[in-house]
């Protein structure tokens, strides 16, 4: 995206965007991780996850690979407050501490790997137990459409891939054509079998001779797969009817659910509580009301529940 002359100053001030309320709602984000067990590994299992063990100079059209991945391309480390690029500021905004990390000089493609083993997990892996989360930080220059991802490879023992998660990418209409990084999450089940993660750092270049997709604070976490919702509780039905003069009103209730008792009443007024399947009102009408409306109150998982059918008079 730059033109091909020394890097320093060679842009004009770029505003950068703060990740407020405004751009949260635009953001996709897992919540937290269940309880781990005590054989899955805890925190951030990525090593440098934003280049922070790397040493890059203020010329950035140096390439630095950060330490602890296989990189392609000129994928490099950058500091904070380099001249045109995201600063200190914004770095302090996300705890992004001295640098973050971008697809560098003159490379349409740049990528950073890293495998991590997590075959002390095996155990819960196997009983279907456990998810991971993946986030990042990721965006890029302006209104330019350079933009990074980031997928976690579940593997197997012999390197099979057995399922993947992606976060990104981050385009200018998600940063509001500013240059900045905005957080994005996913979460997914580990697959049974799966011994090791790969996550790759991929960053691409559509504009100019910069790969401006940046990236920071690249997290990947396990956790216990949180258990089933259970089941929503359906609503009883009411069956009503005249048998001759007599009302017949008969209280079903949802599968699934318990019913203790029953409160039957018929135009508002309370006429008999049954606590006893099948619920049933049996009532011998006087007169000739101009309608009848049978209502039984229940309570159904611990909520009150209120049904009512309305019939012609008996």
């Amino acid at each position: 995206m730059r033109a091909p002359t020394a890097l320093t100053g060679h842009r004009s001030s770029v505003g950068v965007l703060a990740v407020a309320a405004a751009t949260v709602a635009a953001l996709l984000v897992a919540g937290p991780l269940q309880a781990r067990s005590n054989t899955l590994p805890a925190g951030n299992l990525v090593v440098n996850p934003g280049g922070e063990a790397d040493q890059p100079p203020t010329d950035t059209n140096a390439v630095v690979p950060p330490q602890g991945w296989t990189t392609t391309g000129t994928f490099t480390s950058i500091r904070y407050g380099a001249p045109d690029f995201l600063t200190t500021a914004f770095a302090g905004q996300i705890g992004g501490g001295n640098n973050f990390m971008s697809g560098g000089k003159n490379a349409p493609l740049s990528t950073a790997t890293q495998v991590i083993d997590i075959s002390i997990a095996a155990a819960d892996i196997d009983a279907g137990g456990v998810q991971a989360k993946l986030s990042a930080y990721l965006g890029g220059y302006n209104s330019q459409g350079d933009a990074a991802i980031v997928d976690a490879v579940f593997l197997s023992a012999t390197d099979t891939p057995l399922g993947t998660v992606r976060v990104g990418p981050v385009m200018p209409a998600d940063r509001q054509n500013k240059t900045t990084l905005v957080l994005r999450s996913a979460m997914a089940a580990v697959p049974k079998g799966t011994t090791k993660i790969k996550v790759v750092l991929t960053s691409t270049r559509a504009d100019g001779t910069y790969n401006d997709g940046y990236m920071d604070n690249i997290s990947l976490e396990l956790g216990a797969t949180p258990p089933p919702p259970p089941p929503a509780a359906g609503k009883p039905t009411l069956a009503a009817a005249c048998s001759g003069k007599t009302l017949v009103a008969t209280l079903k209730p949802a599968a699934g659910t318990k019913v203790t008792s029953v409160t039957f009443l018929v135009n508002g007024k309370l006429i008999a509580v049954d606590s006893k399947a099948p619920f049933t009102l049996r009532l011998k009408m006087v007169g000739h009301p101009a309608y009848l409306k049978v209502a039984a109150r229940v309570r159904v998982s611990g909520k009150p529940t209120l049904v009512s059918k309305t019939i012609k008079p008996c």
